[in-house]
């Protein structure tokens, strides 16, 4: 189970609170901490963490809404159950600046992470897997890497991140 731990400031008073999203108690939450008189659209958020430094890759933090931050992570946490998930949303942080944008292609499975590869490594699957129809044995030790997978990045459906390769469909 994903949580982000938020540290929320009340304006008026620079009181602190710490609450973990997702959680539709939060309210609840921060009235037991700022009492009654706090006013729910007077505050900012001063940090995030999380393991996974999501919310701050997309920049989640300052006068956001606590309501979308909340059903963002509950989105985050239906989307990214396992370990892979979660670091193609973390490579996406760096194509994205939309983690709503990120989080539908997502859920729409047209996106791909090729963890830990490089674009060489991609170019390299590519000819051994035939994409570039049958090469001859002699030729194949002629072939550069590095650009074929230069040029596979630049054709703009794939995308290398410090996670690996990002592919969009």
């Amino acid at each position: 189970m994903m949580k982000f731990e938020i540290v929320v400031r009340e304006l008026n008073n620079n009181k602190e609170a710490r609450i973990e999203l997702p959680d539709d108690r939060y309210i609840e939450k921060l009235t037991e901490k700022f009492g009654e008189n706090w006013i729910e659209y007077d505050y900012e958020i001063v940090d995030v963490e999380d393991d996974y430094n999501i919310f701050n890759s997309y920049r989640l933090f300052g006068f956001q809404s606590l309501k979308e931050l909340n059903k963002l992570a509950n989105r985050i946490e239906e989307a990214c159950a396992t370990n892979h998930q979660i670091k193609t949303l973390q490579a996406a942080s760096e194509v994205f600046t939309d983690i709503k944008e990120a989080l539908e292609i997502i859920e729409n499975n047209e996106m791909s992470l090729f963890e830990d590869h490089t674009s060489k490594d991609l170019a390299e699957w590519f000819v051994d897997e035939g994409w570039l129809g049958d090469i001859n044995e002699k030729i194949i030790s002629y072939i550069d890497y590095e650009k074929l997978g230069h040029d596979i990045i630049l054709d703009g459906n794939y995308y290398e991140t410090k996670y690996g390769v990002l592919e969009i469909r």
